[in-house]
């Protein structure tokens, strides 16, 4: 799925104005995308890419990160075999080996099941911006940054909301 970033990343206050009630439902969510998603349907994922890459300077800045070992998990979130969120996750191999090892072997697990740990993990900055994908059609997402029993990753949402009534 082609999606590029046509907004800057953005506080949810300088965003709020341009979402829709659906868009901001999702956007707020609070739980686990994937409790949500099984909710309303049948839950799949797909596994897009798991592997290490380099990634652009402005990602690796979000995760204070100036190292050049990072793992990107890319996922589709599936809602009844529509595509609801496009998901990826930059784990610098420090975070995985110092901080949480299970990060490094999700595999098809959806990293929403374990995320929620409060003992392991750490909610810290999240920035909103939109995308355009196929069609000119646009989305809204949000990237947070967590820790991992200290060690720096993030997380990156997209929400395909509006083409399944989501």
């Amino acid at each position: 799925m082609e999606l590029k970033q046509i907004t800057s990343w953005e506080d949810f206050d300088s965003v709020e104005d341009l979402l829709r009630n659906d868009e901001k439902s999702w956007l707020l969510e609070s739980g686990p995308i994937t409790r949500r998603i099984k909710n309303i349907g049948n839950f799949y994922l797909e596994l897009i890419n798991d592997s290490v890459m380099n990634v652009n300077k402005e990602d690796a800045d979000f995760i204070n990160s100036s190292k050049k070992d990072i793992r990107v998990r890319e996922v589709i979130l599936y809602c009844d075999k529509h595509p609801l969120v496009y998901a990826k996750s930059l784990l610098p191999v420090e975070t995985i080996n110092k901080g949480f090892k299970p990060l490094g072997s999700l595999g098809k697990k959806p990293l929403g099941d374990i995320l929620f740990d409060k003992s392991i993990f750490r909610r810290d900055t999240k920035v909103y911006s939109a995308f355009q994908g196929p069609h000119s059609k646009n989305y809204w997402g949000r990237k947070v940054k967590y820790f991992a029993n200290g060690y720096p990753f993030s997380v990156m949402e997209i929400f395909l909301i509006g083409d399944n009534n989501a």
